[in-house]
């Protein structure tokens, strides 16, 4: 059986892992070819990047392997996560590939220790070692090849794929396609601003990976104002480009963090909808597979609700809030309330589903506050400035994030989203939300509410905030940022604080670019969709209006990809970031010891590969 992965990333790899272990379980023989431009790793992970642009998860909780966790239908096969990799076979790797950046991909290895952030391009090097791993699990039945070029088109035979690239025509039985990141055709107001700055002579940067812009980046001068449009992960590296990358130094004094400009910083003025950057990931304290048990999205409950076959958005996601308030008062007595019983609080809080009765005994102050984590704008006084509230929120927020995982109240509670997504994950999955339900309290309300609250960069990048901040080389708009074309430059502001205006020739879109499959400007997925061999996945709401997920539509269940026709190509399957708005929060890295979605999302590829 002859199988092609298209991509090379994280997904790819998992991907080829568990072909390769389900043709050494089953005995047939496979020949295996994966194809990437960039190499193992793929785009986002190459070796060829600054070592400022960091992962966002620490090394700790990031593996390519299969563990005793594992609740797949293949077989399990254990090996080093990112971080025990660190510990034995990094440096000898890396000193064997030598990459123009080995010195410091090995000053990398030696400091990192298992709740440390490395650069995408350390990540990028466990992925290419755990390739070459790949191979010596082939055996004599399971060959192992890879193409570093593009592939342009796939199409159907009678009962195969013809896989192209510029130089090969290669046949497959099956096709995996693990796109990832994906850019886009510009939006409406993207082109629009485009055209503007082209007349104009402005420079403007469309969405994408900060890596990929970083030669555009070198034309903004040193000491002009530049916009950036997004607070989210993208926006940090970004940032980074900008004083890192341009000779700035960070250094801890005094337990401070303090930059020291090289004099070729811009002046930097970022804002976004929400007007706050994410919040940052807690101090890691959990252990090995250590994760937060839901006590009101129990098992018992998930069956329950699959049994009814529906449940109302309101109910699920109220539910959730419980949990993560469940985890703050918790965490709350043990610090600042230990004259409490915590076992009687519990038991009231899930007696009462935390009705306010539940909280007689803590200070209203105390209490867990969703308004104003969504909006922390509604905190601010009126007669203190935006950036004198900014810099006391930042200062908060990295004070809370310090507690760490386990002992800090609000950031234990904030991380407690991540061990929920299961649960969330099983209520789509089974399809128990209605359409309407699922846009209303999902992909509109939860998902940016979380990867706002629970999906940040590490507390270091927002200590290196707070200093730009106080150095004035970082101005935040604040909450409803606008940008407006005005006399042949840009001008932008908050619409809360339109008194404070930025006039700017330089415009950046800080974000990478939302998964729209109907725009990818990726020359395969534009043919499979000509061609009709794929198509876009849609959901009918209540009142008829269609929604566009920017999903390619498949089997959720075993991933394979639905033509234009309704028929599904069963050789032909899409994984990972295509397939959000079928899948949720599929960008994630798999986490040892938890028994990872993603991990069992491919085995579920390769198990229909070879139970078929």
């Amino acid at each position: 059986m002859k199988i092609a992965i298209v991509g090379a990333g994280p997904r790819g790899l998992s991907a080829a892992e568990r072909v390769i272990e389900w043709a050494r379980k089953t005995e047939i023989n496979v020949q295996l070819t994966l194809f990437d431009p960039y190499g193992p790793g793929g785009k986002i992970w190459r070796a060829e990047q600054p070592n400022y642009l960091l992962m966002n998860t620490v090394i700790s909780q990031v593996t390519l392997f299969t563990d005793e966790s594992f609740s797949g239908e293949g077989p399990i096969v254990k090996g080093p996560t990112l971080y025990e990799w660190t510990q034995t076979e990094a440096a000898q790797y890396i000193q064997q590939q030598q990459p123009y950046n080995y010195l410091e991909l090995l000053k990398e290895c030696h400091r990192l220790g298992p709740n440390d952030h490395c650069s995408r391009a350390f990540y990028g090097m466990y992925q290419k070692w755990f390739y070459t791993y790949l191979a010596t699990r082939c055996n004599e039945q399971t060959s192992l090849t890879f193409f570093k070029e593009p592939v342009t088109a796939v199409r159907a035979g009678e009962d195969n794929y013809y896989v192209y690239t510029q130089s090969i025509e290669f046949t497959a039985d099956k096709v995996i396609l693990a796109l990832g990141h994906q850019e886009n055709e510009l939006t409406t107001v993207e082109q629009e601003l485009a055209d503007y700055a082209k007349e104009h002579r402005l420079f403007y940067s469309s969405p994408k990976n900060a890596a990929d812009a970083l030669l555009a980046l070198a034309n903004i001068p040193a000491k002009q104002p530049v916009v950036l449009k997004g607070l989210g992960l993208a926006f940090f590296d970004y940032l980074s480009a900008l004083t890192i990358g341009r000779g700035g130094v960070f250094s801890r004094q005094n337990g401070r963090l303090r930059y020291e400009p090289s004099g070729r910083e811009p002046i930097i003025i970022a804002g976004s909808g929400r007007g706050f950057p994410s919040h940052p990931r807690g101090i890691n304290q959990k252990g090995y597979g250590e994760t937060y048990q839901p006590v009101f999205l129990t098992e018992t409950y998930l069956a329950e609700c699959r049994k009814k076959g529906q449940v109302t958005g309101a109910e699920f996601f109220g539910y959730l809030k419980k949990e993560v308030e469940y985890v703050y008062y918790t965490c709350l007595i043990e610090e600042k309330y230990p004259h409490l019983s915590k076992e009687a609080f519990q038991q009231l809080f899930i007696q009462t589903k935390g009705a306010p009765e539940s909280l007689a005994h803590f200070e209203k102050q105390d209490w867990f506050d969703w308004q104003a984590l969504e909006h922390p704008e509604t905190k601010k006084t009126t007669h203190e400035s935006f950036r004198s509230f900014l810099l006391e929120y930042l200062k908060w927020d990295i004070q809370e994030a310090e507690k760490g995982n386990l002992s800090g109240p609000l950031t234990t509670a904030l991380d407690s989203l991540k061990d929920l997504r299961d649960q969330i994950r099983f209520v789509l999955d089974e399809g128990l939300l209605t359409n309407d339900e699922s846009q209303k309290w999902l992909w509109h309300w939860f998902t940016p509410l979380n990867t706002f609250l629970s999906v940040g960069p590490s507390v270091e990048r927002t200590e290196e905030l707070q200093a730009l901040v106080e150095l004035g080389l970082v101005t935040i708009l604040g909450p409803e940022m606008r940008v407006e074309m005005k006399a042949g430059q840009f001008i932008t502001y908050a619409n809360l604080f339109p008194e404070n205006r930025y006039n700017s020739h330089f415009l950046i879109e800080a974000r990478i670019p939302k998964v729209n499959n109907e725009k990818s400007l990726n020359p395969l997925t534009r043919q499979l969709l000509a061609d009709k061999l794929a198509t876009l996945h849609q959901l009918a709401l209540a009142d008829g209006q269609i929604v566009k997920t920017g999903a390619l539509l498949i089997v959720p269940a075993t991933n394979q990809v639905m033509t234009k026709d309704g028929q599904v190509a069963t050789g032909l399957f899409s994984c990972g970031i295509p397939t959000e708005g079928i899948h949720w929060l599929t960008a994630a890295a798999a986490r040892p010891g938890v028994d990872p979605w993603n991990m069992r999302d491919m085995d579920r590829i390769a198990a229909t590969i070879f139970n078929s």
